[in-house]
């Protein structure tokens, strides 16, 4: 697979479609700096699924869009293609049956991004998946950006990992391995929440179960309470039935009432609708004679106004006559003056044409000798260039052939510089300290002895900050359940609070002046099971307030509404009461004690209502025995209490005193758990901040232990790098000494070709500058011969262009003549019409003032039938109110009859409408209408019925919340439990698969990185060598686990002996990064490589080498560079230049060099 054409449209600086076509493998993109010529690399990044706008020099995606030019708008959007030759089908996957495949990347400036794979919409992970394992991707080893270089070499061990994995063909496996582990999580979550769902599951089943019981129980009742109301609607529709019977009877005697009233409104009907007949006619007639009185009236108006308008006429025309015999003689003045303007110009225009002929045959003359003098010039030219190519391309030879000599005394000079530098290096390689390499051993070996027990007294720590942080939680725990005791509590009474005093604010008393007296309510206690009673017996008197004795003497002073009060003081004679009586139940103050021994004289204590209904024979005079309920018996009856009719105050007054006595008890108890929460945090934090100190000390321990550890580490690898540094330089000293005999004779040939060149160009030039002034000489005689063509033209232009004018003049003046004769003819034949209108009108004034005299004597005729019939419409419409009046007093009578009627009537149909509702009651429940018909002979008392219905209803009501489906969900629920049973065992087989496929892509994963390192680190230490000319390089894992250690690189140029890659210069990094990626290359054939200026840093020497280098991985990997470097232009086999004319635009220019060469050598042939 190769790349054979970048297509951009709106990238950046490329703003038209451009197209790029790469068909060698060495193809370089040149020109000046700023011209756009990054702007390629970055369009393939872009394309290939970049997603960093800073990535692409820019702070936005839509940055990459064309922003404008001064001549240009801004691009709607961007789009750039890459059309691959696929014949080889290299790519894997279903787009690798095709023999071309292009990828596309679209961007608006709305943000909406589209990729396309042979003008099919895909994702960006496909075009990803694309080529995944191939090198190629937005942050592949392929795309070699400005600055990258250098950041490959700087990059931490984990980014050059990620070299290596995609060298390897890891990547489309660790991007297996992530979503297997994204599967597997969410598998685990799901059987998480199977398990959760089983639990729940479990419990639903023990409820289900209880709900199941009290459904059964539901239904029994249900069935109970159906038949009764059965039962109780039979009743009830035989009433109903009953009912409308007699409705209807009432309903027919009204219908017939409001039936004789209409009857007789009927009659007056019809005689009013003769008199408004009458009236019609009469009317009809009076509007007859008004209309034709109406138009008499106006045919005499138009007869007067005709004959105004015909005298205004008359004279219009005398003016109209005027008027069209001046215009006549005025258009006859014109016509004689354009005939004689039309004689004049027709005799210049004769003589315009005559000059034109002389004219037009003297450009034709000149026109025939000018092409002689071009073509002389244009041999000429052709001679000099000739000659002017030759000088040039011997000046490039020598050039070249200098620049080559140069290069290899220059090189010779660096040899020998090398050699010498060399030497002195084998002579100062210092030897291994090793007395310092025995004492960092044994500091090693106490730091490791202090770390051990740092850690066992950090796990000791971290147990007690564990043990703590419980005792915080349950402290915490406590604390909250005690003080949601108090704050519950504290809702309770501050509600309970609201609500009494609202009670006091609605009070009656509250705008007398007694709204401070005391009440009864608010001063009586009574036991918890005798308050209820209480309120009941004294009702409205627990609101009594005492009043000072005077107080009922005025009664404005008191409560307009309901009230009841006590004086006081009061003397009240106090008997000696049972020991069973209510009082002795009860404790008040002084002011209200009097009143309650009299309020409550004879009431006696009975602990139920049976007790009381059993003792009632022992009451004697006005005594009455009452309940806890509220209920009173006396000797004659008893008065059961209805609950819902309750007043509690006084329960609730003491309900509020114990509230506030359990407030005061709870408040101490949530302030000491408060105050336990504090001191177990305390001493939390203090146990966090030893756990603290000592984990920063155990890290101080390890990160000392792993400095001597390096430093151990580097002592051994200097021993190590001594010796092989040695056996380099030797080896490199023997080949330098051979490079420099051999360029030695190169250099004796290149000072030979340099002199015979020389001596060729003296001659050439003097050769050039000959036919330079022949042809400056022959160019001058052709700018004379177009001078004079230019002349000739201009001359008859001016000629042309004047005559053209006097034609138009002619035409123009000869449509005038036309258009006044048009206008002599018109004017003549008004005047003939108007002699003809003057004649017409004196005849037809006579007629029409005759006729206006007839119509005058016939409207006063009309004005005295129209007083006539106005009097005798009167007389009709006098009759018809006074019937009109009979009739409104009947119409007043007959809704009330009716209304009657209509409320019989609908008294009847909601009869019925009760009877059908409580018929379809019975068929809807399917009834048996004749055994309840029998059953209703028996049980005939409705209230029974409805009184046993409704405890009825009160037992089904007691059943609470009823879960009428139970069954069937109970049935459910364990069918859903087998269900997430048979899952679960599903999902931890799954589980278990997905766990041994992580397992097998580890393994994969492993051998692959392992083996493609090992190839890797021996491909870059034969290429180092190679970049630099001697040194080594090598490459380290930074961790034995192959799945996540880092990568480092370890590079020692040449003579020098540094310990860290960030000492080298930039070039040196340059050709260190080079020599990695020419390694993934060589083991890992990417289809294409872009590399921009990445030989920015190079000299000369090492630019060749890395030329050398490309051209050989050239037979395998395609290669689009820029630089700016002519050695490596030199290298390509196609120029693409990339322009910037017009400012803020990119454009290309393409150069084949083969077909260059080729073409030079056909000229020189020739």
């Amino acid at each position: 697979m190769r790349l054979t054409q970048i297509k951009l449209t709106g990238f950046k600086s490329f703003t038209d479609p451009t197209t790029i076509h790469v068909p060698g493998q060495l193809v370089a993109v040149i020109g000046p700096n700023g011209c756009g010529k990054s702007n390629v690399i970055d369009a393939v990044r872009w394309v290939l699924g970049e997603a960093s706008a800073k990535q692409l020099r820019g702070e936005s995606m839509q940055d990459v869009i064309f922003n404008g030019a001064a001549t240009r708008r801004p691009a709607p959007r961007a789009s750039v293609e890459l059309v691959f030759d696929n014949s080889d089908h290299s790519l894997q996957g279903a787009w690798g049956q095709y023999a071309e495949v292009s990828i596309k990347r679209q961007l608006t400036r709305q943000g909406e991004s589209s990729y396309f794979i042979n003008n099919q919409p895909v994702r960006r992970r496909d075009i990803t998946d694309l080529f995944l394992g191939t090198g190629v991707g937005a942050r592949g080893y392929a795309v070699i950006e400005q600055g990258m270089i250098s950041r490959i070499i700087e990059a931490r061990p984990e980014e050059l990992r990620a070299y290596i994995e995609e060298a390897a063909g890891v990547s489309k496996y660790k991007e297996r391995r992530r979503e297997t582990e994204s599967r597997l999580k969410d598998t685990r979550e799901h059987l998480q929440r199977l398990s959760d769902w089983q639990g729940e599951l479990s419990r639903q089943v023990g409820k289900l179960e209880k709900q199941a019981v009290t459904a059964e129980k539901y239904r029994e009742l249900q069935a109970e309470l159906a038949h009764s109301q059965q039962l109780a609607d039979y009743l009830q529709w035989q009433e109903a039935l009953a009912e409308a019977d007699l409705r209807t009877q009432q309903h027919e005697e009204a219908q017939m009432q409001a039936e004789a009233v209409q009857q007789q409104i009927h009659t007056l009907n019809e005689h009013l609708q003769t008199l408004r007949q009458s009236e019609h006619e009469q009317q009809q007639q009076q509007h007859a004679l008004n209309q034709e009185y109406a138009l008499l009236r106006e045919q005499m108006a138009r007869v007067e106004e005709q004959l105004r308008a015909r005298q205004a006429q008359q004279q219009r025309m005398q003016r109209d006559r005027v008027q069209a015999q001046a215009q006549v003689q005025k258009i006859m003045q014109e016509q004689q003056q354009l005939d004689d303007e039309i004689a004049v110009l027709d005799e210049e225009v004769q003589a315009q044409q005559a000059e034109l002929a002389e004219w037009a045959m003297t450009v034709a003359e000149r026109e025939m000798q000018l092409p002689e003098e071009e073509q002389r010039w244009q041999q000429m030219q052709a001679a000099h260039q000739n000659q002017q190519e030759e000088y040039n391309r011997i000046q490039r030879e020598h050039a070249l052939k200098q620049q080559q000599y140069q290069q290899k005394q220059d090189a010779l000079r660096q040899h020998e510089a090398r050699l010498a530098q060399l030497r002195e290096q084998l002579e100062q390689l210092p030897l291994p300290d090793q007395e310092a390499w025995q004492t960092e051993e044994q500091e090693a070996e106490i730091l490791q002895q202090q770390y051990d027990e740092s850690e066992a007294a950090l796990g000791g720590l971290e147990e007690q900050v564990a043990d703590t942080q419980r005792q915080v939680q349950a402290a915490e725990q406590q604390y909250r359940a005690t003080n949601q005791h108090y704050l519950t509590l504290q809702a309770q009474h501050d509600t309970l609070a609201d609500l009494l005093r609202q009670h006091n604010a609605q009070d009656v008393w509250a705008d007398t002046p007694f709204a401070d007296t005391p009440v009864l309510w608010q001063n009586v206690q009574a036991p918890e099971e005798w308050q209820h009673a209480l309120s009941v017996v004294l009702a409205q008197r627990l609101h009594a307030r005492a009043l000072p004795n005077d107080a009922s003497a005025d009664p404005a002073a008191l409560p307009v509404q309901a009230a009841s009060w006590i004086d006081t003081p009061i003397a009240v004679s106090r008997k000696m009461q049972p020991a069973q009586a209510l009082i002795h139940q009860i404790r008040s103050s002084d002011t209200f004690q009097a009143a309650l021994h009299y309020w409550l004289d004879g009431v006696l204590c009975a602990p139920d209502l049976a007790y009381a209904l059993a003792h009632r024979n022992q009451l004697q005079g006005q005594q009455v025995w009452l309940t806890p309920e509220g209920h009173c018996v006396d000797k004659v009856g008893a008065v059961l209490f209805d609950a819902h009719q309750s007043q509690q105050w006084i329960q609730q007054q003491s309900r509020l005193d114990a509230l506030a006595e359990q407030l005061d008890l709870a408040r101490p108890q949530a302030e000491q758990c408060d105050q336990e929460v504090q001191a177990a945090r305390e001493a939390q934090q203090n146990l966090t901040q030893q756990y603290h100190a000592a984990q920063a000390q155990h890290r101080q321990y390890a990160q000392r232990l792993q400095a001597l550890h390096h430093r151990l580490h580097e002592y051994l690898s200097q021993s190590n790098q001594r010796q092989l540094r040695v056996e380099q330089i030797e080896r490199e000293c023997a080949r330098i000494e051979q490079d420099i005999r051999q360029w030695t004779a190169q250099c004796s040939g290149l000072a030979d070709d340099i002199a015979a060149l020389e001596e060729s160009s003296a001659a050439l030039q003097q050769q050039t500058a000959q036919g330079a002034d022949a042809q400056q000489a022959q160019q001058q005689a052709v700018k004379q011969a177009q001078l004079a063509l230019l002349e000739a033209n201009r001359q008859y232009g001016m000629v042309e262009l004047a005559h053209h004018k006097q034609q138009q003049r002619l035409t123009h003046l000869q449509q005038q003549r036309a258009e006044c004769a048009e206008q002599l003819a018109e004017w003549q034949e008004r005047q003939t019409e108007l002699a003809l209108l003057d004649e017409n009108d004196v005849g037809l004034d006579e007629l029409q003032r005759e006729q206006w005299e007839t119509w005058n004597d016939n409207a006063g005729s009309l004005q005295e039938q129209l007083a006539v019939g106005q009097q005798h419409l009167a007389e009709i419409q006098a009759q018809g109110q006074e019937g009109y009046a009979q009739q409104q007093a009947l119409s007043a009578r007959l809704p009330e009859l009716q209304a009657a009627a209509q409320q019989l009537l609908l008294q009847q149909q909601e009869a019925l409408l009760n009877a059908r509702r409580f018929h379809d009651s019975l068929q809807a429940a399917s009834a048996d209408e004749a055994a309840l018909a029998q059953e209703a002979r028996q049980r005939n008392d409705l209230d029974a019925l409805q009184q046993a219905i409704r405890q009825t209803q009160q037992a089904v009501s007691s059943l609470g919340a009823v879960n009428l489906a139970a069954l069937q969900e109970l049935e459910q629920a364990k069918e859903h439990d087998d269900y997430y049973r048979r899952q679960s065992e599903d999902v931890q087989a799954a589980i278990d698969l997905l766990e041994e496929a992580i397992a097998q892509i580890d393994h994969e994963t492993k051998t692959r990185f392992q083996a493609t390192f090992d190839a890797v680190n021996d491909k870059v230490k034969t290429f180092f060598p190679t970049l630099f000319g001697g040194g080594e390089a090598g490459l380290h894992l930074t961790d034995d686990d192959l799945l996540s250690a880092g990568v480092s690189i370890m590079a020692q140029p040449p003579g020098k002996r540094n310990s860290s890659i960030h000492l080298l210069s930039g070039g040196e990094k340059a050709l260190t990064a080079m020599s990695l990626v020419f390694a993934l290359f060589s083991l890992n054939p990417a289809p294409f490589c872009l590399l921009d200026e990445v030989d920015a840093p190079l000299d000369d020497a090492n630019t060749s080498r890395f030329c050398k280098l490309v051209k050989q991985m050239s037979a395998q990997t395609q290669f689009l560079y820029i630089s700016h470097n002519r050695l490596t232009m030199e290298m390509a086999e196609q120029l693409i230049g990339v322009t910037m004319q017009e400012k803020g635009v990119s454009r290309i220019v393409a150069v084949d060099i083969q077909q260059a060469l080729q073409m030079a050598e056909q000229v020189q042939a020739a």
